[in-house]
Order: structure tokens, then C-alpha cells, then sequence
């Protein structure tokens, strides 16, 4: 399991998930991306790291995008789609 983020300007940033935390993190691009993964992990080991079924990917009829994490609501804009 890996936590990935990317960007439509190629930025990116990768960080293997283990027991122990991220093992060797790689990025591309603006290296700012890295913090954006900094603060999910940090979101993600509070919430008790839950499994992917704990998630919705959510489309509105506008056109606007956004995961969200089930049991409290918490919710992450996406750009939307093209």
C-alpha cells in the first residue's frame, strides 16, 4: 500500500505505507506537493489509519469532485474533472 498524490502540472510525491511508517518517500515537481502528503499521513494515522472502504469518491452534478472519509465527513477537494 502507498500513499500517492499528483497533480495536473506532473507534480508528484509517493510514500510506501508500512507497520512502521513511510519508508523512502520520492517526489517530482514542486517539492511543496510533499507537505500536502505530510499532512494526510498525519490526518490518516489520527483517524486510526482506516482501509480504503472507509472512503467515497464523490462527483456533484457541477462538475465538482471530492474524496470523503465516511464515518466523520471529513471531505478533500479534487480539481474537477476535464
Amino acid at each position: 500500500m502507498a500513499l500517492q498524490l499528483q497533480r495536473a502540472d506532473g507534480s508528484w510525491a509517493r510514500a510506501p505505507l508500512t507497520a512502521d511508517g513511510p519508508a523512502t518517500v520520492t517526489y517530482g515537481g514542486d517539492p511543496g506537493l510533499w507537505r500536502e502528503v505530510e499532512a494526510a499521513w498525519r490526518w490518516w494515522t489520527h483517524a486510526g489509519r482506516p482501509a480504503q472502504d472507509q472512503f467515497a469518491y464523490v462527483l456533484e452534478a457541477d462538475g465538482r469532485v471530492h474524496v470523503r472519509h465516511i464515518p466523520d465527513g471529513a471531505r478533500w477537494d479534487l480539481p474537477a474533472r476535464a
